[in-house]
């Protein structure tokens, strides 16, 4: 099912959504969805946690032949890829995951991982290419967040969570004053959404 029309009509978009929760929750597949209704030519689609994903965007109707697929194996690969002029070029670009090397403790990968959010959140801005982020996490007290949080937040336009809600369904929260809440099931087709 295409993104919820809900969620698009609350987010500043284009712009960077960063998108974060526990393992499993459904972050990639979510990104896959946006990958799936905004690449209408030429996409990107970054990944620091293997190419698994490619199988599941194309049973979710992803035509993979429009995505350049750019795998990061540590996190000077993040340099590399702002190198490129091409950036402009694409409907949308997808990180998965954004903070990954940041979470590793390799020296300078935390400054890594911002100067990346940082070129995004430019390139949305000045060019307005949609950016989708997805983040790992940490615990924080009673919850979790981001690691790199306050870094990733000022970078990111929207900042979405995800939660297990009961078995079976996840929960989206926008967070912002008067953010949004929906919920969805992950089903073979990619997201399908309970309540939008």
């Amino acid at each position: 099912m295409p993104v919820c029309r809900k969620l698009l009509e609350a987010l500043t978009w284009p712009g960077v959504v960063l998108v974060y929760g526990a393992a499993g929750v459904g972050k990639t597949t979510l990104a896959l969805e946006f990958l799936k209704d905004y690449c209408s030519s030429r996409c990107l689609y970054l990944t620091t946690e293997g190419l698994d994903f490619v199988k599941r965007a194309e049973r979710m109707g992803v035509d993979m032949s429009r995505v350049t697929v750019y795998e990061a194996l540590q996190h000077t690969d993040f340099l590399e890829l702002l190198a490129q002029q091409s950036l402009p070029l694409n409907d949308i670009v997808v990180v998965d995951s954004v903070n990954f090397f940041a979470r590793s403790g390799v020296e300078k990968a935390y400054e890594t991982t911002l100067l990346l959010a940082a070129a995004l959140f430019k390139l949305s801005e000045d060019y307005r290419v949609p950016v989708v982020e997805t983040a790992q996490v940490h615990s924080a007290g009673n919850s979790y967040e981001p690691v790199a949080a306050k870094g990733l937040e000022m970078w990111a336009h929207n900042m979405v969570r995800l939660e297990y809600a009961s078995p079976g369904r996840r929960r989206l929260h926008l967070e912002r004053p008067g953010g949004l809440e929906a919920e969805f099931r992950i089903v073979e087709g990619g997201v399908e959404w309970l309540d939008c």
